[in-house]
């Protein structure tokens, strides 16, 4: 369609070029028959070809001028409108990425998970005020769903509890958008707490593949969230089950049983291990990534054990908002990590761990600290062996990340490096 009017619109003004420079010579040519025939009948004549020729000579004339104009004006306006809209996205995104700066801020100071609560609540009063909003939390204890956070004008109270199997984005671990509630395969649990039908988006909050509560937005029906939208809100889960996590983890709270690191609230790597024992036994295809920070021992020496510690931290934390719904990551000892990316290729593994290097650098701008990268070594299922041989060959690849000097994605076999961040 864009095409047809780009063609028809320069076939208009083809059209009106021909017929100006059509009429232009006729009235020229008829103005120099009249000065040689100097015949007054003749020249009667003649004036009533030249006469309306050149009207129409100049008539053209000017409105091939003005439909050029005109268009020039379109192409123009066009160009602003394109512009103005990549200019509010760049701003909505760049306000988008503080809001959730300093959201991380805040959570990381909260020293419990009620304190974390308070903060959660009071960012959504500050920037979600005309949107409702719900948190639910899978309680600490009790395997259902608490209602923490209710904000907007919907009939909720804080304090309900449910079974999370009511909630389909919970059951599912996935992301789900509704343009209107007022549908047949709507989440139960969200449909029982509406009045009327609206427009929701229902985003699950986990860390590692463990469920730690349910994240919704609502909005009038009609109007679901854009593609950018569900993101940045996904994006706030993320940090939200970043911080209960680790605060669970240091009460002595995580569920089920699991071994969980301290320092960086993730699983350890008997928990991890476990994991892949999991999956090697359902016969699910997977990847598996190894990483460690380069020249982590020099860190600790010049810079401090507090600086290692934080920097642990803040791997913990980026690769967190960085990997899927259901992937899991782990500390599996002194600067080591271990990613698990089920029903994922190697090459796709390499590009999520690309991406998730790139969030690293940037989330270390403006800080204090030294600087510090991440070499990784990553291996697919398919390769085959023991849990032992798979994690082998994958620190086999880290290290040879590392003799190609560090800052780099490995896969094992391979060994093709993908170029450092600089």
């Amino acid at each position: 369609m864009r095409n047809r009017r780009r063609d028809e619109t320069r076939w208009s003004d083809r059209t009106a070029l021909v017929a100006a420079s059509v009429a232009l010579p006729v009235a020229v040519a008829a103005a120099v028959t009249v000065l040689v025939v100097g015949d007054v009948d003749t020249l009667v004549g003649l004036l009533y070809v030249v006469v309306p020729a050149s009207v129409a000579a100049i008539a053209t004339t000017i409105a091939t001028t003005w439909l050029l104009i005109r268009r020039h004006r379109d192409r123009e306006r066009a160009n602003n409108r394109r512009l103005s809209a990549l200019r509010r996205e760049l701003r909505d995104e760049k306000v988008e990425r503080a809001v959730l700066r300093e959201l991380d801020t805040a959570l990381d100071f909260a020293p419990s998970e009620a304190d974390a609560i308070d903060v959660i609540r009071d960012a959504f009063g500050k920037h979600f005020s005309m949107q409702p909003m719900e948190l639910h939390l899978v309680d600490a204890i009790d395997p259902v769903l608490e209602l923490v956070i209710a904000t907007g004008d919907h009939p909720t109270k804080e304090g309900e509890r449910t079974s999370p199997w009511d909630s389909l984005a919970a059951r599912t671990n996935t992301t789900l958008v509704y343009d209107t509630t007022d549908v047949l395969e709507v989440c139960p649990h969200l449909l029982s707490r509406l009045h009327r039908p609206m427009s929701a988006v229902a985003i699950p909050v986990n860390v590692t593949g463990r469920l730690l509560g349910v994240l919704y937005g609502l909005g009038p029906e009609g109007q679901a969230p854009t593609g950018g939208d569900v993101k940045f809100l996904e994006d706030v889960a993320r940090l939200v089950g970043a911080r209960i996590a680790i605060l669970r983890a240091s009460t002595n709270t995580a569920g089920a049983g699991e071994e969980v690191d301290r320092l960086t609230g993730l699983p350890d790597r008997t928990a991890m291990q476990s994991r892949v024992l999991h999956m090697l036994r359902d016969r699910q295809p997977f990847t598996v990534a190894v990483a460690d920070v380069d020249q982590f021992g020099r860190l600790n020496e010049t810079a401090g054990t507090d600086v290692g510690d934080r920097a642990l931290q803040l791997i913990a934390r980026v690769s967190r908002r960085a990997i899927r719904p259901g992937d899991v990551i782990g500390r599996i000892g002194g600067d080591e990590f271990l990613y698990v990316l089920p029903r994922t290729t190697p090459e796709d593994a390499t590009r999520a761990l690309e991406r998730l290097r790139e969030e690293l650098t940037l989330a270390q701008t403006g800080s204090q600290d030294p600087p510090f990268s991440l070499s990784i070594g990553v291996i697919g299922s398919a390769s085959g062996g023991s849990i032992e041989e798979i994690l082998h060959r994958a620190a086999g690849a880290l290290e040879h990340a590392k003799s190609q000097g560090g800052n780099r994605v490995v896969v094992a076999h391979t060994a093709k490096p993908a170029p450092p961040v600089s």
